[in-house]
């Protein structure tokens, strides 16, 4: 019995391997894959010194986004079972590896060019170091360098890159494993939100964003500080921003006095420059440490303008080295913003592996929030379409990655200033929208997308605000069953911001996000401090309570968000608030007493305390793929964590699925044992009454039975090993989908 077994496996283990390879060991052809860079935005200067170093970065496809994005809603959905039960980095790893065999296929490519390879198993991008004549000569193409037409304050480019000037080529069966690749990526043009009164102006404004207020309208207790040691939170500042820890300092002088200075961070790819503090770095990082109290906070520092350099495109690189970490942050508040239409117009496939990433943070338990725009309906669309102003309010203009469902987003309100309006409906002592029709400098940011279609947790909600009135008239203005954005709100104008030692008043959607992500982090150390996970992606939550728990938030009912930014121009067509939610301020601004309670009751099936043993995964695929095609750490799929502290965090739900996953396995490799025995004996049997008496074949069948008796053991020994591999990707009804090669087939972020 068990040499047949052996034999049978072998036979099938050879078949399987034979047929891999003849998927990825196709002859030499080549196909055109990509266009050469193409942009209104840059200019095509000299051609590249060919025997300069390059960095040639090639993104791969996960082998199964449904399976990863299905998990994200079990894990952020509070009425389900899974809910809380975040992957520690091996899991996400695993769940999110790429496609079987890529890995080796891509560095049998690029091998013959250059032996410095890396790979990252946080963002599935393999990184190769070679001259610039080897990249040519490796995807055949002539490569120059471009320059910005947009300028820093010192009049020099703001970017300068290294792409293809011609269109490149790759073999045809990576074709289906390759994302992307750096050589024709477009740079996003993202937009730091922040804008600033004169310092001269700064304390006679008073539209709601000083510390106290903001303490005061949400119900913030003073003396509240974060105290779980484990709980961080995050600011990247991407490009040229940066700050002084002085204009902190006296942030804190001026208005938390009796507080200890933060614990800041610095981390990323290029320093923190102290001697040029930028507004929007200042603001970010005073804010959301001066209301999350105590709690360590990250300044990621990510960009540059070398052009032989990957690192002018940020947001993945950022969101790699955070994913890198064991102990990420649990908060990451983005400021920054782009046009949805001119990203996925030049560069969609970079888009959709930032939503790829953005899901493996959610399922890390990290909180993404991005500022919603300060735009307002036209968004940045007509400065990207340079469109003249009797074409601005055309069409509304979604943002990204504000449009994207795997992050939340953030819009921005205000109190009113002391001045009158000729619209006696504004007088109000509440928040409304922040517009610049009613006397703020931007306009929050808020619309439909016209790529991602409507995720199901905003459904209901999103349903109702198109029965109301508040909406556009135009037929085709907005597309309707697109993915509707803000999820939320806060205060957003004249944040009282140090910045080179003077205080200036800054107004945007890039305020408002940090406060909601200070917020979020002093709700997840409520629920830390009483061994609970932290909220994670929290947008299925926000949808949840809105509807159960109404109390939970403060209803934005005033304002709209028609006007670009300073009140120039108001389009006639805009998004309303009203009552619910509403794009313009999505479920209102966070009650937070009430929300802390209700997170803090929340149950779910995760303990950060209780200990248990990590399993051995050592014979995880991606583990095995990484060691053995690029000599680097490879991820190991694995059932639990290990605290700062020493102490292991485990999915205990996860832990039982996995046992009765494993005693499902050892029964049916017995039942299938006893089969194949009894069928053995029978043949046995008949084969011996043709040549022996019946008590011969009787002894014969007795040691048949002897000898098969030791396979259930050793069946269940390989079970056990067997289960580290299995990706248990749901929990019970969905923790059983095979990982057949025939399975693995790429499916569209956005079907």
């Amino acid at each position: 019995m068990l040499p047949l077994l052996v034999a049978v496996a072998l036979l099938l283990g050879v078949l399987g391997a034979e047929s891999v390879d003849a998927a990825l060991q196709h002859p030499p052809s080549r196909q055109q894959h990509g266009r050469r860079f193409l942009s209104d935005a840059y200019v095509q200067g000299e051609r590249a010194d060919p025997n300069a170093l390059f960095q040639l970065t090639i993104g791969l496809h996960v082998h199964d986004f449904a399976a990863l994005e299905r998990r994200l809603w079990h894990v952020s959905s509070p009425q389900n079972e899974a809910y809380g039960r975040h992957l520690s980095k091996q899991e996400a790893d695993e769940l999110a590896r790429p496609k079987d065999g890529a890995l080796e296929a891509v560095q049998d490519w690029v091998q013959s060019y250059s032996d410095a390879v890396s790979f990252s198993s946080a963002s599935n991008t393999v990184k190769v170091s070679m001259l610039v004549k080897h990249a040519e000569a490796l995807l055949g193409i002539e490569m120059h360098e471009y320059e910005s037409l947009r300028t820093n304050t010192d009049g020099r480019p703001s970017s300068r890159i290294l792409r293809a000037a011609s269109d490149f080529e790759i073999p045809a069966h990576l074709h289906e494993s390759i994302a992307y690749l750096n050589v024709n990526a477009h740079p996003l043009g993202l937009r730091a939100l922040a804008t600033a009164a004169t310092t001269a102006t700064a304390a006679k404004q008073n539209n709601g964003g000083t510390l106290e207020n903001i303490r005061n309208v949400y119900g913030i207790p003073t003396d509240l500080v974060v105290t779980n040691e484990t709980n961080t939170q995050c600011v990247p500042s991407f490009y040229t921003e940066s700050y002084n820890p002085d204009d902190l300092e006296k942030f804190y002088d001026s208005f938390l006095p009796d507080a200890s200075l933060p614990v800041v961070i610095e981390k990323g790819n290029r320093a923190n420059d102290r001697t040029k503090p930028t507004i929007e770095a200042s603001l970010d990082i005073q804010y959301i440490t001066g209301v999350a109290r105590n709690a360590t906070t990250y300044l990621w520092t990510m960009g540059g303008t070398n052009p032989y350099s990957a690192k002018d495109e940020p947001f993945v690189e950022f969101v790699e080295a955070v994913l890198e970490m064991d102990r990420p942050p649990y908060v990451v508040s983005i400021s920054y913003s782009d046009d949805e239409e001119e990203v996925y117009k030049l560069a969609a496939e970079y888009a959709q592996v930032f939503d790829t990433l953005l899901i493996k943070m959610g399922l890390r338990g990290i909180t993404v929030l991005i500022a919603s725009g300060d735009d307002g309906v036209a968004g940045l669309r007509p400065e990207f379409a340079n469109l003249p102003s009797n074409e601005t309010c055309l069409k509304a203009g979604p943002q990204w990655p504000s449009a994207s469902p795997y992050i939340t987003s953030v819009g921005a309100t205000m109190q009113l200033p002391p001045v009158e309006f000729s619209k006696n409906f504004f007088r109000t002592d509440e928040e409304v929208v922040c517009s610049g029709e009613t006397g703020g400098i931007v306009t929050g940011g808020g619309g439909f997308s016209n790529v991602y279609s409507i995720p199901e947790y905003q459904k209901v909600a999103v349903a109702r605000y198109l029965e109301s009135n508040r909406i556009p008239k135009s037929p085709g203005y907005f597309n309707k069953t697109g993915r509707a954005y803000p999820d939320i709100s806060a205060l957003g104008a004249s944040y009282h911001t140090y910045v080179h030692g003077g205080m200036t008043a800054v107004s945007g959607t890039s305020a408002s996000t940090p406060v909601v992500g200070a917020m979020v982090t002093l709700w997840n150390d409520a629920r830390l401090n009483a061994g609970k996970s932290p909220l994670g992606f929290i947008n299925p939550l926000l949808y949840y309570m809105a509807e159960v728990h109404p109390s939970a938030f403060h209803d934005v009912v005033v304002g709209n968000n028609g006007a670009r930014k300073g009140g120039i121009l108001v389009c006639e067509e805009s998004f309303g608030a009203a009552g619910g939610w509403d794009a313009a301020t999505g479920v209102g601004t966070p009650n937070f007493p009430v929300f802390r309670d209700f997170v803090l009751a929340l149950d779910d099936h995760f303990n950060i305390s209780t200990p248990a043993p990590a399993l051995d995964c050592e014979s995880s695929a991606l583990s095995k793929m990484n060691n053995s095609a690029f000599g680097v750490n490879g991820s190991q799929t694995a059932l639990s964590d290990t605290t700062g502290n020493g102490d292991v965090v485990v999915d205990a739900v996860q832990g039982h699925s996995s046992v009765l996953e494993i005693v499902v396995l050892v029964t049916a490799i017995v039942g299938i044992g006893a089969v194949t025995a009894m069928l053995l004996t029978t043949l046995f049997k008949r084969w011996r009454n043709q040549y022996t008496s019946l008590n011969a074949d009787a002894a014969a069948s007795t040691t048949s039975r002897a000898k098969n008796s030791s396979s259930p053991r050793r069946s269940e020994h390989n079970g056990q090993d067997d289960s580290g591999d299995e990706d248990e990707d749901e929990v019970k009804d969905d923790s059983k989908h095979d990982r057949n090669d025939a399975e693995l087939s790429e499916i569209s972020l956005h079907e």
